[in-house]
């Protein structure tokens, strides 16, 4: 077992996170979810349905601005 100097691993440690955030988005927006946000609802004038989608996107977005900043 070799190992990596420390800030290679914390290269390889963010990019396995940044696969867990693309792997995460791909989940909530398959299928079965958007299924269950595909409805005649409102909130506030919005489709409930784009209102979903607005937030995860949102939400990773922000997931991935976080770990991907520089930490100095």
């Amino acid at each position: 077992m070799s190992q990596l100097p420390p800030g290679e691993q914390a290269e390889q440690r963010r990019g396995q996170r940044l696969l867990f955030v693309a792997v995460l988005f791909g989940a909530l927006l398959n299928f079965p979810l958007l299924a269950v946000f595909d409805h005649d609802g409102r909130v506030a004038g919005v489709p409930v349905l784009y209102l979903y989608v607005l937030l995860m996107w949102g939400l990773v977005v922000g997931m991935t601005g976080f770990l991907v900043r520089k930490k100095e």
